[in-house]
């Protein structure tokens, strides 16, 4: 069952949430298709949170201390249900063959789909993993290589499972860190804007698209006022392309320069006769086609009339959406491309505008593509001899290969404009998770007249509830091998190190850390970043008590003000010693002041 306040992903494209939905409504599935919703079951169960797996650093961080804006992770995939729902997962299946030099053997490790016996009696099926040893001989290694190729023939190289989740911590260890869930790509749409414009639903005629990428190039560069865009005059395409297409719907850009001619040029959007036409005969805000899809469309917030992604826009047709998204690019985008794989592509697309930066995110990823998002604080910044405020800002960050070139293709501005690809390949995006108890919730169970799965407002792909989710169900496990790093918050079950004490209780970003250093905190054992050491030094040492009570002098923990011990073993600091020469060596072969570097 889902926790209430989750949405859903309507069959029209529409978002609502479980709590409010009725029995006879059509939800989306996975593959596009619609499903009719039977039943809709209530209940108090204990909820988990299912959370995805990030790099994200910076709300533990000095940033987070500093700016308490940027402690949040924007548009983190995850949802809460209760302990019995169902999640589809999918693992890899490949085969290993590993060197054990202490035992003088090959050992070859696969998997295989088993069935389970859970402590309450029921029957699962997950994978398990086996392994099968080889003598260290060139015998040994042949036949380890062909038994490695018999096992990838038949086991194939993923596999696809469903697991509840109070059973995730029967998975071992390797298991359940390559399980993980997925997001699909959208592939039908709404036609809202098709048909606001010609009055019927899924004609995307090139002028619809030419009406698409407008409203993105407006949402990057355009001003709230009037249908006025800020061209880079440099950019000779982006003109050129605006002027094109402009003429498409009768617009006619036009800018007046200033006394002293700046780059950016403020376009403003004429609709009716061409510039050297009477100033009757043009209009920029009455009956501009541009402008009224801005309006009513709701481009522009009633309220406050700031700029917006309207949430329609997130379920467009898909070449609507790449358009738009081209727009976006084209005017505040920066495209670079990826060296691994060569025909992938990077884009970085800059906003102040938190809905513009979740609108961003959702086209993104219904076009097939992941995207993550990272803040800068407010800042005031000295731009040649003036002094210039810098807003909060969202840093939206792109990526992919033929669906992101197809979306390049739309553009028009210099480096950005890519060659249309002759296929595009739209794959479900899979990602890792961890899950998090959240108490007593009120739930939602939700049974549809199909098998197929159906997908939540952020598309992740879960099952519909069944009836093993209808009650409150015990969870009689505790994970496997969980570890919780002693350094920071982090927890999990693979990854961590041997730490200064001998244990293996020290995450991979803290070892790093604590490797090249050799700084760590004798109180809250925090291992400072190299940038807290710099200012630590600056500081200076001074005096304090260990946990032990003695008095000890260093340098101060920028997190809890205690002592920071530099360990030499660990550190980069080489050790100089001087070494005692044998008497037997000549003495013409003694060289005074010998100094040897260990």
């Amino acid at each position: 069952m889902l926790e209430e306040g989750t949405k859903l992903l309507m069959a029209n494209g529409q978002i609502k949430d479980v709590g409010k939905l009725d029995v006879g409504e059509m939800v989306m599935c996975e593959d596009g298709s619609s499903a009719k919703v039977t039943s809709v079951a209530r209940d108090v169960q204990t909820t988990y949170q299912i959370l995805q797996k990030t790099k994200h650093r910076a709300n533990e961080g000095e940033a987070a201390e500093k700016d308490p804006l940027r402690r949040e992770i924007h548009h983190r995939l995850g949802f809460q249900c209760s302990v019995a729902h169902e999640l589809a997962l999918r693992t890899s299946m490949k085969p290993s063959v590993e060197n054990c030099f202490k035992r003088n053997h090959f050992k070859v490790c696969w998997k295989n789909l088993e069935d389970t016996l859970t402590l309450d009696g029921r029957i699962i099926k997950i994978p398990k993993t086996h392994h099968k040893d080889f003598p260290m001989t060139p015998e040994g290694q042949l036949a380890a290589k062909g038994f490695l190729d018999e096992k990838e023939n038949s086991t194939g190289r993923f596999a696809e499972y469903n697991v509840q989740v109070r059973d995730l911590d029967i998975l071992e260890a390797q298991v359940r860190v390559n399980s993980f869930l997925r997001f699909n790509p959208l592939l039908e749409g709404n036609g809202v804007l098709s048909e606001f414009l010609t009055g019927q639903k899924g004609l995307n005629s090139p002028a619809v698209l030419t009406m698409a990428w407008l409203l993105g190039l407006w949402i990057g560069d355009g001003t709230t006022k009037e249908p006025e865009i800020s061209v880079d005059s440099h950019d000779t395409g982006l003109m050129e392309g605006l002027i094109e297409r402009g003429k498409i719907w009768g617009l006619y850009p036009e800018y007046k320069d200033e006394q002293i001619p700046l780059r950016a040029k403020h376009v403003k959007l004429f609709y009716g006769s061409e510039c050297d036409g009477h100033r009757r005969n043009r209009h920029l805000r009455k009956n501009n086609p541009f402008w009224n899809c801005v309006v009513n469309l709701k481009f522009k917030r009633e309220l406050d009339g700031e700029k917006q992604i309207p949430s329609f826009m997130w379920t467009e047709d898909l070449e609507v959406r790449e358009a738009f998204l081209a727009g976006l690019i084209d005017s505040d985008g920066y495209v670079s491309k990826r060296k691994n794989p060569l025909d992938s592509f990077k884009v970085s697309i800059q906003t102040v505008y938190p809905s513009i930066m979740g609108g961003i995110v959702h086209i993104t990823r219904s076009l097939g593509m992941p995207v993550t998002v990272t803040t800068r604080s407010a800042k005031t910044a000295t731009i040649v001899g003036r002094t210039v405020s810098c807003h909060f800002t969202y840093d939206c960050h792109l990526a992919g290969r033929t669906p992101m070139q197809k979306v390049l293709s739309y553009c028009r501005s210099g480096h950005k404009v890519k060659t249309e690809p002759e296929y595009v390949e739209r794959s479900p995006i899979y990602f890792g998770f961890n899950e998090e108890k959240r108490g007593s919730n009120n739930v939602v169970g939700v049974t549809t007249n199909s098998d197929k799965r159906i997908l939540l407002d952020n598309k992740i792909v879960i099952h519909a509830c069944g009836d093993h989710c209808k009650a409150e169900q015990p969870k009689l496990t505790t994970t496997r091998c969980l570890k919780y790093c002693i350094a920071c918050p982090r927890k999990g079950v693979r990854y961590f190190y041997r730490d200064w004490s001998g244990r293996h209780l020290i995450c991979g970003r803290c070892y790093g850390r604590y490797k090249f250093s050799g700084y760590r905190c004798l109180h809250c054992q925090y291992v400072p970043e190299s940038r807290e050491i710099k200012r630590a030094k600056l500081r200076g040492e001074e005096l304090g008590t260990s946990p032990d009570g003695t008095t000890v002098s260093g340098l101060i923990c920028g997190k809890c003000n205690g002592i920071l011990k530099f360990d030499e073993i660990r550190g980069p600091r080489k050790v100089t010693t001087t070494t005692d020469i044998s008497s037997d060596i000549p003495a013409s072969n003694i060289l005074s002041d010998i100094s040897v570097t260990v």
